[in-house]
């Protein structure tokens, strides 16, 4: 007999492979994705190589480095070992997240980690023994993280101490959102989730047809999602119903989307960039931007223009309400998968040859001096 709740758990598992088929293969392409995040007048930046940068946003000075102990090869992923993958341990792939004074970091060996902001001084936080994709959350002294244990595990953001640790069906690639007391997050069991943020508890549980493993963004009490299954969605974020679903896509959403003014934007691996109406979903550009390639890098909103990534290395800046190409920059002769991170009118692309870009948004010409290699 055929047994759909066995196929139903095993999608995720397949979905996985073909992630890390399509995103991995070779070790060449094995670096991670790490974005970067400014703060206080500090860019923080994780290097493909396992470092943690803290530079000048202006001239790209470096003001302190911080590398991990752990400098053996995973045993979950290896160059050259069973699965192929390239994945060392010790790599990144979540963005520096910034809170009260400190720097979280995520490896995919499974550590959390947390960096005095100001001097450096970091330290091993918590090991969850699985690896780890996302970035965390912190909010109200706790440290948020999923991990591909299937876990959602909530720490102690002074000690590392594990508070409670909730489970899901499948792999945790996401990162997840604390708002108000709950904490949001996706995993590929195919469903979203809402935790009480205090205790673990299941609020509500949001099914969709594929994957989650982008980040939430949450806005006026909705959390507008993409999901492997081709779909973007908006949910109320105290009840878990569908407020509406976007379905014009070709492929799975990704990337993080972007909320300004009443509109939504989300890249695909499609390829192409859609700008939704937060209100009810429907197209808001006449139609949407083709990128040329997978759009798996989160946008981000510089000197009042949409910049997106693709992932063949070509960056463009849009128009924001008519998604009309107002430059393009194609100085990047490598994969671009980071987030991009927007620092008053400057954007930062952190790209897979280690090398980290600054951007004028309004332009897209090139900040002067800054094509800075992130090597040692």
């Amino acid at each position: 007999m055929f047994d759909t709740k066995r196929t139903r758990l095993t999608k995720p598992i397949i979905i996985a492979i073909l992630l890390a088929a399509l995103i991995l293969s070779g070790c060449a392409g094995a670096r991670g994705w790490p974005g970067a995040q400014s703060e206080g007048g500090t860019l923080y930046v994780c290097t493909m190589d396992g470092r943690v940068l803290a530079l000048n946003p202006d001239s790209g000075v470096r003001k302190w480095e911080w590398k991990p102990a752990e400098t053996q090869t995973s045993s979950f992923l290896s160059c050259g070992g069973p699965a192929g993958s390239g994945l060392a341990g010790g790599k990144f792939y979540g963005s520096p997240v910034i809170s009260n004074g400190m720097v979280y970091i995520t490896s995919y060996s499974g550590n959390v980690y947390t960096i005095d902001s100001g001097s450096g001084s970091g330290v091993e936080l918590y090991d969850t023994g699985s690896p780890i994709v996302g970035s965390v959350a912190v909010g109200n002294n706790t440290v948020f993280v999923g991990s591909s244990n299937g876990k959602l595990s909530a720490l102690d953001a002074g000690n590392g101490s594990l508070k409670w640790e909730f489970s899901t069906e499948n792999e945790v690639w996401a990162t997840p959102v604390v708002v108000d007391g709950a904490v949001y997050f996706g995993s590929l069991d195919h469903s979203f989730y809402a935790l009480n943020a205090t205790d673990g508890t299941k609020k509500w549980a949001f099914e969709t047809g594929g994957g989650i493993a982008s980040t939430p963004l949450i806005v006026d009490g909705v959390v507008y999602i993409g999901s492997f299954d081709k779909k973007f969605y908006a949910i109320d974020a105290d009840t878990g119903t569908q407020k509406w679903v976007f379905k014009g896509a070709g492929n799975w959403f990704w990337s993080e989307a972007l909320y300004n003014n009443g509109t939504i934007y989300a890249g695909s691996l499609d390829h192409n960039v859609y700008a939704l109406d937060a209100g009810n979903g429907s197209m808001v550009w006449p139609k949407p931007f083709d990128a040329g390639s997978l759009v798996r890098a989160s946008p981000a909103i510089a000197g009042g223009v949409l910049v997106v990534a693709s992932e063949d290395g070509h960056v463009y800046g849009l128009d924001l309400k008519t998604g009309e190409k107002k430059w393009g920059f194609d100085g990047i002769n490598t994969k671009v998968l980071s987030s991009l991170c927007a620092a008053g009118g400057t954007v930062y692309i952190n790209s897979q040859d280690n090398k980290l870009y600054a951007l004028d948004g309004e332009t897209g010409r090139q900040v002067p001096n800054w094509n800075i290699s992130l090597g040692q």
